[in-house]
């Protein structure tokens, strides 16, 4: 697909679409049957190598992937939300029942288990941590999510996401862009969630409004981790719904993309 933006932005990572389908694609990577793990080091690559990843149902053993690819809120029962509750707190000192949270520890990779022993701390302690949890969008359609260019959107095709990678001058531009035809209101949203969440269901959230907006992340530092191989850290991620990436392509063609003025950043 033709993209205006990526035309006067010439972007180092153009942006890449989400796509949920029940058929996947030959030629996609992604993790093998059975391994879970976080998936932002394969869409790292979609973004910086420009290949096609595809996640199913049954690569998934994380609550929070599930949630943020539309599959479901992740947990088989309250001890599983209770347990992801105290991680994303401060791990043992957040835990409600210390021996059941040390018992699963004792089933993890040496320092898978010293990560969940310290906690991620995205939330302050583990009554905030369950309530977000809780209040995640739920969605539950179709077997795989799909990333690949937005260069390699097929006709028909409509992503749920539209996914920019950029930095802070970058970042600057797509912002005036959206705030240029808005009056009121907020205009760009950072919810607490994690980097697939982001892109995924908290977007996908923003389809529903007749006035979407657009996400800001990774801002958890585990996501950032995972990316960190093949995209710098000071690089954020821009997600949108497809409307609203229209909206933003009309808006580029008569904007600050065509001063003199974001010429001279774009040159720097």
């Amino acid at each position: 697909m033709h993209s205006n933006i990526t035309k006067e932005m010439d972007f180092r990572f153009p942006p890449i679409v989400l796509i949920k389908s029940n058929n996947k694609p030959e030629e996609a990577i992604g993790p093998k049957e059975g391994k879970g793990g976080c998936v932002m080091s394969f869409i790292a690559q979609t973004i910086a190598k420009r290949k096609t990843t595809c996640f199913g149902r049954e690569n998934i053993t994380c609550g929070g992937i599930s949630s943020g690819f539309g599959w479901g809120d992740g947990f088989k029962d309250e001890d599983a939300l209770d347990f992801q509750a105290s991680f994303l707190s401060c791990g043992v000192d957040s835990a409600p029942d210390l021996e059941e949270y040390e018992t699963r520890l004792g089933y993890m990779k040496k320092h898978t288990a010293e990560m969940f022993r310290e906690g991620e701390r995205i939330f302050t302690d583990f009554e905030t941590a369950k309530e977000n949890i809780k209040n995640r969008p739920i969605y539950d359609t179709e077997d795989y999510v799909i990333f690949k260019g937005l260069e390699n959107l097929e006709d028909g095709e409509i992503p749920l996401s539209v996914i920019f990678t950029v930095n802070a001058v970058e970042l600057t531009a797509l912002i005036q862009l959206n705030t240029s035809f808005r009056t009121k209101d907020t205009y760009i949203l950072t919810p607490q969630a994690s980097a697939c969440q982001a892109i995924g269901n908290f977007t996908f959230k923003q389809a529903e409004s007749d006035d979407p907006k657009p996400i800001l992340g990774p801002i958890d530092f585990a996501g950032k981790n995972k990316m960190k191989h093949f995209i710098p850290s000071e690089y954020m991620q821009l997600s949108m719904p497809w409307k609203l990436f229209l909206k933003l392509e009309k808006v580029s063609e008569k904007s600050v993309l065509q001063t003199d003025l974001w010429k001279k950043f774009k040159q720097q």
